[in-house]
C-alpha cells in the first residue's frame, strides 16, 4: 500500500527535476515571455531610465512600442506587488496564449474537413511509446483516436518532456502544469510541482514578499485559490504531493479543511495504513532528495525553515475546519462533459441561482492609516503642487493618485472616485496634518468648517456634481479666500486650489482644467524664526513605505543595533540627530527586535500596517514600530521610550457605565432558569440564575460541541483564546458564551467542560439542549450561533462565525477585537438606538460631576483635537450656535428655546428649521485679510519625465559630502549581486537579501543608496523580520549590468 504512495511522490520529484535539467530551454522560455507587455508597471519606467542613461541608440525598443497583454490585466491586480503580480499575470497569460487545452486531438489527415477541436475524433484505446519522437518526448502513454469523418488514425502522446511540450503546446492539466512549472523556473521562481492523487496537477510558487507558497493553476489562469478544488469543484481529495528538485512534502492540508474527518482519512488509507506511515514515507523521500540534490547549507536551512512554518500553518487552519473565503466557482478548463464526468462543475453549476449586488449609497471618506507627517523637521520654505491624477499609460490600471497633492516633495493625497481630496498643512511648521478624500462635496465642506483659522489647504476636486452648491456648503468653502465653489461645477474635469483658511493671500490660486498635465505650484516662506517644538510619536505595528538608510556605524555598530533595546535605540537615534542637527531630511526611524535602526525621510510616506498581531509598545513585541517627528500637540505626553520595559497595561478600556437591558425572559425561555458558571477564582462550576449569568453582556454565543468530535476539540482552544481576550478587552458590554453539549454521557461532559472558561447548559437538561439545537437548526458540530442580548436575534449565523473566529485568532488580538466590533455592527437598529439613548442619558447625568482635569488619555485627545479642529467661538465670546453653527446644532438650540416657551414639539421643530435656515442665509461674511505668510504661485505644466539615474547618483554623492568613493562602493556591491544572478538566473538564491545582511549593509549604511538602487531597478520591501532588497525577476540582467558598469566608470575616473 505504501509503495503506491512512494511511487507517486517519486514521480512528482522526477517532474520537478526535469525543469532543472535543460538550462538552454529555460533561457528560450524566458526570452519568449513578453515581460514589458505583461507587467509594464514593473519594467517600463526602469528601462526608460536605462535608455536615457545609456542613450537611445543602445536600444531599439521604445516604450510606445509595448504591446500590452491587456487580457491578463484584472481588477484585483492592485492587491499584488512585484514578483507576485508577475506570477498572477503569467498564470493567466499561459492559459490564454501558451497552451491549448486538448480534450481530443485534431485529425492528423490534412485533407480532413473536420473541426480543429477534435470533436469528430473517437477514442480507441491506449498504448505505450513506440516511436523515437514519443520516447524522446518522455510520453508515458499514447492515446489512440479514429476520425469519424475520414477514418484516419491519430495519436495523442502524453509528453512529459518540458522541451517537447514547449514545441507542441497542447495537452491537459498534466501538460499544463509541467510546462508552466518550466516557465516559472525560467523566470527564477522557486517552484514546486503539486500532484493531486484525484487526477489533477498544478504548481506552487514561493513568494519571497509574503513568505509562503502561492498556489498557481495554469489550467484555470488563477493563483492563490487553494480552496478551489474542495470548495469550488467539489473534489474529494486525499493526497496532494509537493515536489521540487531538492524537496518533497505532503501539502494536502493546504487544499482541504476536512483533513481529520472520517471520510477524508478513509480515502487516505487507500495509500497508507495510517498517518504515521504516511509521514515516514515523506520524511524518507524528502531526506533522500535533499541529500542527492547537493544543496548547500543555506538552501537546506531555508527548506527546513519553510517546512516548519508550513506545518505550523497547516495545524492552525485545520483547527478551524472552515475556509477563510468563499469560492464556489466550478472548473473552467476542459469540456462540460469532461468536467461533469469528473464531478468538477462546482456548486454554482449544481445549484445555479440568481445573484444580487448591493451598493452602499452613503458617503465615502478615505484617509491614510497615519495622516500626519513632517516632510522636514526644520525648514522655512514650503512648496505645494496640486495636479489632476496622472493617467496611467498602462491600459486598465488606475491613475497615480497620491501625486495629486505634493507637499515639499511628499505625495500625500488620498482619493475616491469623482471626489474631493483635501490636505491640511500646519502654517507654523509645514507639517502635513490631515489628508482626506470625500465622495460628496458637501462632506468636504463640513470637514473644512472644522479646520482652524490660518491652516494651509490644498484641494484637488474630481467631483462630477453639476448643481450649484447649497448655502451651507458655500459658506464652508467660503472660509478659503479665492476659492470659487461654483467653479468646481464647470465643464472641466478637475478643480485645483491652494489657499489659507480665513485668509485671502495673494498667493492663493485655483485652476479648473481637463488637462492632466496642468498644475498649480505655490512656494511659501513660513517665516519661522525658530524651529517649532516637535516630538517623536510612536506608531505601533507600522512600517514606512521605504527606508532611507540605517543609523551610521559611528553612532552605533550594526551588531549592537540588532541586539539593542528600544531605549538604547532611542538614545542612539537622539545622538545621531544631535550630531546631524543640520540634516533636515531625516524625520524619524523604524525598527523591531533583531533589526537595525532604519532612518526615514520624506519618501517614507505613507505608512502602512506591518504584520504584527498586537498593538503593544512593549520591547518584547516582535512587530515593527515607527517613530516620527510631529508637532508637540499631536504627541501624547506619555509617548516616551523608557529604559525599563513598560509593563503591559492590565487596565481594560473604559467600559460604558450603564447596564445592558438583556432580554432575560427570552434567554430563560430558551436556556432554562439556570446555567453552569465558573467563578474566576475557581474552576469548579456552580448553578447560577440565567439572568445573572448573562447580565450586562452585549452578545450571547451558543456553542454546540462535543468531546467525541475531532473538529470540535480542534476549534475549542481557538474559541477559548478569543473568549479570554474579549473578557480582558470588554469585561462588560462584551460577549458571553454558553456551551450546549452534545456529549454522550455526563463523564464526557465533565471532562470536556473542564477545559472551558465559559457558561454551560447543565448536562442534565438534555431536553433543553435538544430544543435549543432545534430552534437554530443545528445539524452538525462544532457550531457557533451569535445572538443579540437585547432582542435574541441572530447576529452571526454558524456558517460565518467559525470562519470569523479562525481568521481573527490567526491574525492576533487586534483582529479579535475588530471581529467583535464587526459583530456589534450587525445587531438590529432598534438595539443600537436603545443603547445610544441610554448612553446619552447617562452622559448628560454625569457631565456636571466630571473632573475638570480628566484622565491622561482625555487630556491628550483634547490636546490633539484642539490642534486639528477650531474652537467655534464668535468674536464677542458667545457660542457660534447663535450665528454660524452647523445646521443641526443650530436647529437643536432653537428647538429647545421654543419648547421651553411652551410650543408643541412638532410645531417647534418646523419653526426651528425655518429660523435656522433664515439665520444662515442672512449671515454676512466679513472680508478676508491677506494674512502674514508670503509666497508666490504659478500655473504650470507638469512633465511626466522619469527621474534620471544621473540625478539620483549625484544626489547620493551629495548626501555623502561629495565622496565618490562611497558611490563606487555601493555600485560595486550591487554589481556583485547582479553578477551572481547572471551566472544562474533561474536560481532564486542570490535575488533576495536582507538590508542588514553583512554584505548588503555596505549599501544600506550609505545615505542615499537605497533611493539610487530603487531607481536602477532593485525592489525594496518590508517583511516580518527585516526590510528586504531584491533583484526582480523582470529585470534584464545584462542591461542592468551595462548601467552599473557605466556608472562605475563615471565615478571611478
Amino acid at each position: 500500500m505504501a509503495s503506491a504512495l512512494h511511487a507517486r511522490i517519486e514521480s512528482a520529484v522526477a517532474t520537478a527535476k526535469r525543469w532543472e535539467s535543460d538550462e538552454a530551454l529555460l533561457a528560450e522560455i524566458r526570452a519568449s515571455i513578453p515581460l514589458r507587455g505583461l507587467v509594464p508597471e514593473l519594467v517600463c519606467a526602469t528601462e526608460a531610465r536605462w535608455r536615457s542613461y545609456l542613450g537611445n541608440d543602445s536600444s531599439g525598443e521604445e516604450e510606445n512600442e509595448v504591446e500590452y497583454e491587456t487580457e491578463c490585466f484584472t481588477d484585483d491586480d492592485g492587491e499584488w506587488e512585484g514578483d507576485d503580480l508577475l506570477l498572477k499575470r503569467l498564470t493567466l497569460y499561459f492559459k490564454l496564449h501558451v497552451m491549448r487545452w486538448c480534450n481530443q486531438p485534431p485529425c492528423s489527415n490534412p485533407d480532413c474537413k473536420g473541426n480543429e477541436d477534435g470533436k469528430q475524433m473517437e477514442h480507441k484505446g491506449m498504448r505505450g511509446p513506440e516511436t523515437e519522437e514519443e520516447r524522446e518526448g518522455g510520453a508515458g502513454r499514447v492515446e489512440m483516436y479514429t476520425c469519424k469523418l475520414c477514418n484516419s488514425n491519430t495519436t495523442f502522446p502524453r509528453y512529459n518532456s518540458p522541451r517537447t511540450l514547449f514545441k507542441s503546446r497542447r495537452g491537459r492539466c498534466g501538460e499544463f502544469a509541467n510546462l508552466f512549472g518550466a516557465y516559472c523556473r525560467a523566470l527564477g521562481f522557486d517552484t514546486r510541482y503539486i500532484s493531486d492523487f484525484t487526477d489533477h496537477v498544478w504548481v506552487e510558487v514561493w513568494s519571497v514578499r509574503q513568505g509562503r507558497w502561492l498556489h498557481a493553476d495554469a489550467c484555470e489562469g488563477l493563483i492563490d485559490r487553494p480552496n478551489m478544488y474542495e470548495q469550488g469543484w467539489g473534489k474529494s481529495l486525499n493526497y496532494a504531493v509537493g515536489a521540487t528538485h531538492d524537496s518533497a512534502a505532503d501539502v494536502t492540508k493546504r487544499y482541504t479543511r476536512k483533513f481529520y474527518s472520517d471520510d477524508f482519512q478513509a480515502r487516505r488509507r487507500e495509500f497508507a495504513p495510517n498517518e504515521s506511515t504516511s509521514d515516514r514515507v515523506f520524511r524518507q523521500i524528502d531526506g533522500a532528495v535533499r541529500q542527492m540534490s547537493g544543496a548547500g547549507k543555506g538552501r537546506l536551512e531555508e527548506l527546513e525553515k519553510r517546512a516548519k512554518a508550513e506545518e505550523a500553518f497547516f495545524g492552525m487552519v485545520q483547527s478551524s475546519g472552515v475556509w477563510d473565503v468563499d469560492y464556489r466557482e466550478g472548473r473552467i478548463s476542459g469540456s462540460h462533459a469532461w468536467k461533469a464526468a469528473r464531478q468538477e462543475l462546482g456548486d454554482n453549476a449544481r445549484n445555479k441561482g440568481g445573484g444580487e449586488e448591493k451598493e452602499d449609497g452613503g458617503e465615502i471618506v478615505q484617509s491614510f492609516f497615519v495622516e500626519s507627517f513632517y516632510p522636514s523637521t526644520h525648514h522655512d520654505n514650503l512648496t505645494i503642487v496640486v495636479r489632476p491624477p496622472e493617467p496611467s499609460n498602462i491600459p486598465l490600471t488606475a491613475p497615480k493618485s497620491p501625486e495629486c497633492i505634493t507637499i515639499s516633495g511628499v505625495p500625500c493625497a488620498t482619493t475616491v472616485s469623482n471626489g474631493v481630496s483635501v490636505v491640511v498643512v500646519d502654517e507654523a511648521s509645514g507639517c502635513i496634518l490631515q489628508s482626506k478624500a470625500f465622495s460628496q462635496r458637501a462632506s468636504a465642506g463640513s470637514f473644512l468648517d472644522t479646520v482652524p483659522h490660518g491652516r494651509i489647504v490644498a484641494i484637488c476636486s474630481m467631483s462630477e456634481e453639476k448643481e450649484k452648491a447649497s448655502n451651507t456648503t458655500a459658506s464652508h468653502f467660503g472660509r478659503l479666500g479665492g476659492f470659487n465653489i461654483d467653479g468646481t461645477t464647470s465643464t472641466e474635469c478637475f478643480g485645483l486650489f491652494v489657499g489659507q483658511v480665513n485668509h485671502h493671500p495673494k498667493w492663493a490660486t485655483s485652476l479648473n482644467t481637463s488637462d492632466s498635465n496642468q498644475a498649480i505650484k505655490v512656494s511659501l516662506q513660513l517665516g519661522i524664526s525658530s524651529p517649532p517644538k516637535v516630538k517623536l510619536r510612536t506608531e505601533n505595528n507600522t512600517c514606512p513605505a521605504i527606508v532611507a538608510t540605517r543609523l551610521p556605524e559611528s553612532i552605533m555598530p550594526l551588531k549592537t543595533q540588532m541586539a539593542a533595546s528600544n531605549f538604547q535605540k532611542r538614545v542612539a537615534f537622539n545622538a545621531y540627530m544631535a550630531k546631524e542637527s543640520q540634516n533636515a531630511s531625516v524625520v524619524g526611524y523604524t525598527t523591531r527586535p533583531d533589526a537595525p535602526i532604519y532612518l526615514i525621510d520624506n519618501q517614507s510616506f505613507p505608512f502602512g500596517r506591518s504584520g504584527g498581531h498586537t498593538n503593544s509598545s512593549s520591547s518584547n513585541d516582535t512587530s515593527w514600530v515607527t517613530y516620527h517627528f510631529l508637532p508637540d500637540a499631536l504627541v501624547h505626553d506619555d509617548d516616551v521610550v523608557v529604559e525599563e520595559a513598560k509593563a503591559a497595561s492590565n487596565a481594560s478600556r473604559a467600559a460604558p457605565k450603564f447596564d445592558v437591558p438583556v432580554a432575560s425572559d427570552h434567554f430563560i425561555g430558551l436556556l432554562g432558569n439556570q446555567l453552569l458558571v465558573k467563578d474566576a477564582a475557581s474552576a469548579t462550576p456552580s448553578l447560577v440564575d440565567t439572568s445573572s449569568a448573562l447580565a450586562n453582556t452585549r452578545l450571547v454565543a451558543l456553542y454546540f460541541s462535543a468531546h467525541w468530535c475531532g473538529p470540535c476539540r480542534a476549534f475549542t482552544p481557538m474559541l477559548i483564546e478569543m473568549y479570554h481576550h474579549l473578557k480582558e478587552a470588554f469585561p462588560t458590554h462584551g460577549l458571553e458564551i454558553v456551551f450546549v453539549s452534545g456529549d454522550r454521557d455526563d463523564g464526557q461532559f465533565q471532562q470536556y467542560y473542564g477545559t472551558m472558561p465559559f457558561a454551560a447548559l447543565p448536562f442534565s437538561n438534555r431536553a433543553g439542549a435538544q430544543q435549543v439545537k432545534s430552534v437554530f437548526g443545528v445539524r452538525g458540530i462544532p457550531s457557533l450561533v451569535v445572538l443579540d442580548s437585547l432582542s435574541g436575534s441572530i447576529v452571526v449565523p454558524p456558517d460565518e462565525s467559525r470562519r470569523h473566529v479562525h481568521q481573527a485568532c490567526q491574525r492576533g488580538e487586534e483582529a479579535i477585537e475588530r471581529m467583535f466590533e464587526g459583530w456589534l455592527d450587525r445587531v438590529p437598529v432598534e438595539s443600537k438606538s436603545m443603547l445610544e439613548i441610554m448612553a446619552l442619558s447617562f452622559q448628560e447625568a454625569e457631565e456636571g460631576a466630571k473632573s475638570s482635569e480628566g484622565d491622561s488619555d482625555t487630556v491628550a485627545n483634547a490636546k490633539a483635537l484642539s490642534y486639528l479642529q477650531r474652537q467655534k467661538e464668535s468674536d464677542d465670546g458667545k457660542s457660534e450656535a447663535s450665528t454660524q453653527q452647523d445646521a443641526a446644532a443650530l436647529i437643536k438650540e432653537i428647538f429647545s428655546q421654543l419648547v421651553a416657551k411652551g410650543m408643541a414639539p412638532n410645531a417647534a421643530a418646523a419653526e426651528a428649521i425655518k429660523q435656522a435656515t433664515s439665520q444662515q442665509n442672512s449671515s454676512a461674511t466679513a472680508p478676508l485679510e491677506e494674512g502674514p505668510i508670503k509666497g508666490t504661485s504659478e500655473k504650470c505644466t507638469i512633465s511626466a519625465n522619469v527621474e534620471s539615474i544621473e540625478s539620483m547618483a549625484e544626489a547620493m554623492c551629495q548626501h555623502n559630502a561629495g565622496d565618490k568613493g562611497k558611490v563606487v562602493t555601493v555600485l560595486t556591491t550591487a554589481k556583485k549581486y547582479v553578477t551572481n544572478v547572471q551566472k544562474d538566473p533561474s536560481n532564486p538564491r542570490f535575488r533576495n537579501f536582507r538590508l542588514s545582511n553583512k554584505v548588503f549593509d555596505k549599501i544600506t549604511s550609505t545615505a542615499g543608496s537605497i533611493a539610487l538602487l530603487g531607481g536602477l531597478g532593485f525592489a525594496v520591501y518590508q517583511s516580518d523580520v527585516d526590510f528586504m532588497a531584491s533583484i526582480p525577476l523582470t529585470i534584464d540582467l545584462e542591461r542592468l549590468g551595462e548601467v552599473l558598469d557605466s556608472l562605475l566608470k563615471a565615478y571611478s575616473d
